[in-house]
Order: structure tokens, then sequence, then C-alpha cells
């Protein structure tokens, strides 16, 4: 009889423990089935597979689809079609698994009314192969001088990594190389051109612009390469592409960090001059070539703004625009000094005076561009300011200062705006790299009473540049 009751409960603790193996295979696999939307992520997202989508809400955590919206994904683009007459923006892709790597452009395709004004709509209409763009340095331009645009993109490859010393002395270098690829219309997604390696260093680059520098009425591509600067003369025969450096050993190994750079008629003399955003000194630096071909440093008047918690307040965005309507240009900039801040040229000691402070906007002003958003005639200054709002300045022609004029609250942290008239409605719209590229069309006339509306955001674009 004992025996028996001993069998009994061996049979018991058996068919229990076979009840638990099989609930915890059932438990698993309803987990799998029903992994879909995670608990409190939001809605799915709405998409018409034209790369308009509605995932605002939507955050997918499954691996390897870690992007808002996978409806979209992956597309089959046309050939590339380079506008030569209206604005497009040309932006690398951001880190999303799919878009990684790869050159984006996007386009208005349609118009739609909000609140009785024309907005545009937009869409990406096409993406290069993934070539491992990192970094501010993908430009539009006439880059080879034929009279047409095309798209440019400099690669920065970790080559190798140095080490010296040993246990907490212990330092490792990364070595960096780059490559210059070029696309024009007709390219499917591989490049038409591509430069041999760039020559290996510790820096990135970290920005680039297709324009004239020298003044020889042909463009030239400006790289930015971590302190210092390179110039490349970029040309086309018979289908291949020769990249020859121009202008060496002119601009020096700084000792501090040059953010962004940008080439335009900062001193309003019908020529261009190469500017920099200097991140440590409070000043834009200004690179003049002077009629007999000699290279001229000149450094704007320094700021003499202090912060206690961020030290002497500096710049990493610098751009040369009309700020004042008043027919010549200025320097305009933002950076960790948190303010709005511009400078105009003397012609008098042929320097560069700071001619206005705005108060802290944000912790950082983040990306910066001058336009006319509402269409008046009259230009504005907008720009970022760490990643929470977006501010509209105007010029005050009476009191000879800038007001704030509007406002909106963003989110996703900037990584730099453009303005341009993209939709080509005759007012410029606001493209902005925020979580994505976004676009903001400025809705009504009157810039107090009107509003900033977003009319496009895609997950997949950083870094950007209209032209």
């Amino acid at each position: 009889m004992r025996k028996f009751r001993e069998l009994k409960l061996i049979g018991l603790v058996t068919i229990l423990a076979l009840s638990l193996f099989f609930m915890s295979i059932s438990f698993v696999e309803a987990q799998k089935e029903g992994k879909g939307k995670p608990p409190g992520k939001g809605k799915p997202p709405k998409c018409n597979n034209n790369g308009i989508c509605e995932y605002e809400e939507y955050q997918s955590d499954k691996e390897p689809e870690n992007q808002p919206c996978q409806d979209c994904l992956p597309k089959i683009y046309e050939p590339l079609e380079i506008d030569q007459t209206y604005l497009q923006i040309v932006c690398k892709g951001s880190s999303f698994l799919y878009c990684a790597g790869k050159v984006y452009q996007f386009k208005c395709i349609g118009q739609k009314y909000v609140d009785g004004d024309v907005v545009g709509e937009y869409q990406d209409t096409w993406a290069s192969e993934a070539i491992g763009v990192s970094g501010r340095l993908t430009s539009i331009g006439d880059i080879d001088n034929d009279l047409n645009k095309e798209i440019s993109a400099v690669v920065n490859y970790l080559v190798r990594q140095g080490t010296s010393g040993k246990g907490k002395n212990k330092v490792v270098t990364n070595y960096y190389n780059q490559k210059i690829f070029i696309f024009e219309s007709g390219s499917n997604g591989s490049p038409k051109g591509e430069s041999s390696y760039l020559g290996e260093s510790t820096s990135i680059v970290r920005d680039t612009i297709i324009a004239d520098v020298d003044n020889d009425e042909e463009n030239e591509l400006v790289i930015l390469k971590g302190r210092h600067i390179e110039i490349y003369k970029i040309e086309e025969s018979d289908g291949s592409y020769s990249f020859i450096p121009e202008h060496e050993r002119v601009f020096p190994e700084y000792d501090h960090t040059i953010y962004t750079i940008d080439v335009g008629d900062a001193d309003n003399d019908e020529k261009n001059e190469l500017v920099l955003a200097m991140f440590d000194i409070g000043a834009p630096i200004i690179w003049k070539l002077s009629e007999s071909g000699i290279w001229e440093e000149i450094v704007a008047k320094q700021i003499d703004v202090f912060d206690r918690r961020l030290g002497f307040l500096g710049i990493d965005y610098a751009k040369v625009r009309d700020s004042d309507n008043d027919g010549s240009n200025e320097i305009v900039s933002g950076g960790n000094n948190s303010r709005l801040m511009i400078w105009k040229h003397n012609p008098n000691n042929q320097g560069y005076d700071s001619v206005f402070i705005s108060e802290e906007l944000g912790y950082f002003t983040e990306g910066i561009d001058v336009g006319d958003i509402n269409g008046d005639g009259e230009k504005e200054v907008v720009i970022g300011a760490s990643g929470d709002s977006m501010y509209v300045f105007e010029y005050d022609d009476v009191n000879n200062t800038y007001n704030i004029v509007n406002s909106v609250s963003v989110t996703g942290g900037f990584q730099g705006l453009a303005v341009g008239d993209i939709d080509n409605d005759g007012n410029d719209e606001i493209a902005a790299v925020l979580g994505g590229l976004r676009i903001f069309d400025f809705v009504g006339s009157d810039l107090s009473s009107g509003y900033l509306h977003q009319t496009y955001h895609n997950p997949y674009g950083s870094y950007l540049e209209i032209k």
C-alpha cells in the first residue's frame, strides 16, 4: 500500500511538472504571437506608402524594425532627378537601420490648404545606396561647373586605431580617412564619381559646401576637416571625375574646434569670403582672398558675454545673410552662447563689429538661417534653441534692433535648419532636423498673429541643405 501511495505521488508530481512545462511553452508562444505593438507605445502609424505618415505617437522597439514607419520601407526610387530651377532638400540618412549611410533628396510633390493658406506636401523622391555618410557632409550645387547641379557626399571612414601608454594612462587614438562621392541626375543609387582617399588623419570632416570660394567664377568643394580647411576643384570629362586639391597649406590647423563653414559676400564687395564658426572664441573667423592672390584671416570682434556655467560663450553656426533688409549682408550666428548674435562689416577699419546679441533663448542655439517666411518682402531670422523652441526674429529699423515676433515649441533636438522656398509659392519654408526632417510653413500674413505649421515630418533625415 505504501509503495502504491509513493507511485501515486510520483505520478502526480510528474503530471504537475509536465503541465507547468506545457503551460510555459504556451505562454512563450502567446507572447510571440502578441508581441506586435508594445504596451503603452501608442497606436501604429497610418501610412499611404508615399512617405507621408502619422507616426508621432508610435515608437517601435521590434528588431531589426527599429524605425517608426515600416509601411513606407523599403522603397524603390526612380533615378535621381535634380531640379535645376527650383529648390530641393538633400540630407544624409539618420541612424535608423534602414536609412543609415544613405543620401536623400526631398521635394514638394503638391499643395494643400491649412486655415485658408496654401502649404506644400513633401516626399522623399530619391535615396542613394548606403555609402557610409556621417556628419554634416551632404551638399548640392554645380560642383563640376557644367551649369547643372550635382549632389556631393564626403564620407568619414575609421581606418585604424593606435594606442599608447598602459593601464590608466592608456590612450586610444582613432585614425580616419575620407572619400568624395558625386551623384548627378540619372543616378539610380550608385555614385557617378568617387575620389581616392583624401589622406589619413585623426580628424573627421564636419561640414562641406559647394561654392566659388576664391572668386574665379568656378565652384569648389570646401571641406571642413577637423580644425582646418581643404578645398578641391572637381572636373568631369567623358563621365569621369577628377579631384584636384587647391589652396593647399593656406589655412592653419587651429587650436580650437571649427563646427560649420559658410561662403558668401560678408563684406559686401561683390566677392565671396569663407566664414568659420569657431566654438571656443565667441566670434566668426573670415578668410578673404585679395586681388593679389593672398589669403587674409580676419577675426570678428569677440563678444564680451561670459557665462559661469559655460565659460566664454562661443558659436558653432554662422551664415552670411542679409538679416536687416538693407541690401548688404551680415553674419548671423548661434551656438553654446544660447543667443542670436549678428556681426556687420565695418568699411572704416575693414573689421566686423558685433551689432546685436539677444537674450538667452535656451541652453544652446543650434541651426540658423534667414528668409521671408510670410511673403511680405522682408526677411526674418530663424534660429533653433536646444531642441525646445524655434524663434523668428524681425529687424526693427526704427530702433535698430531685432525682436522675437513668433516661435514654436518643438521636440527632437536640433541638428540644423535651413530656409528656402521649397514649394515654389513665393514664401520661404523652414526645414529643420528635429528627430528627423521637419518642414514648417508660416500660416497667415502678419508675423505676430500667424503661426508656424509643421507640414511634414520624416524620421530618416539629418544634416540638411536646401539649394
